[in-house]
């Protein structure tokens, strides 16, 4: 079993599709193509109540320009299983994902990263504040607490965010022009 507060949530079975026990999961990752290869996942209402399952086969469909996982768990072997199944939230130890590569994260490392602005040369103009949050819908947002201000929404995108260094717990950007106004 695996250590709940480590688990990331990956999608959530929505539900049957076909009569042999496979599913549907809409995907909650960035990239669905990291349920390819897993041996096993989690499903549960949360990560301390999600049980280990044996991942049977995985395979993927994209209605129109979405993702969507079909996933055949062990032991899952009708359209009543799924049925039980269906709004579980599917989670992966880390450990069994594959490795990131230079400059990836995953999403709730950078909750609480010190945000820093640069100039066009990469020099250092000061801190702006700390990610709070993000929001994954169609692009990436961080929102970045500023102390005595208004949070601020900072799409992540190579023209904004110029670095990131999660051993030191840091997040490069130059914000666009207004998008900081003078409090």
């Amino acid at each position: 079993m695996s250590d709940p507060d480590r688990l990331l949530l990956m999608g959530r079975v929505t539900r049957p599709h076909g009569v042999r026990g496979e599913m549907k999961v809409a995907p909650d990752t960035d990239d669905p193509q990291r349920f390819d290869g897993l041996e096993r996942l989690f499903l549960g209402a949360t990560p301390e109540t999600a049980r280990e399952r044996e991942v049977e086969h995985v395979r993927f469909q994209y209605p129109k320009g979405r993702t969507v996982v079909l996933l055949s768990l062990a032991g899952v072997d009708s359209v009543e299983a799924v049925e039980d199944l269906r709004g579980a939230q599917v989670y992966a130890d880390p450990d069994d994902l594959p490795a990131l590569e230079d400059g990836e994260a995953f999403l709730h490392d950078m909750i609480g990263l010190t945000v820093i602005e640069v100039d066009e040369h990469g020099a250092e103009l000061g801190e702006l504040g700390t990610v709070r949050d993000l929001y994954d819908g169609s692009q990436l947002l961080f929102a970045i607490a500023r102390p005595g201000a208004p949070d601020v929404l900072l799409p992540d995108v190579d023209e904004f965010v110029i670095r990131l260094d999660l051993d030191a717990r840091r997040l490069y950007v130059r914000p666009p022009e207004g998008l900081i106004g003078d409090e």
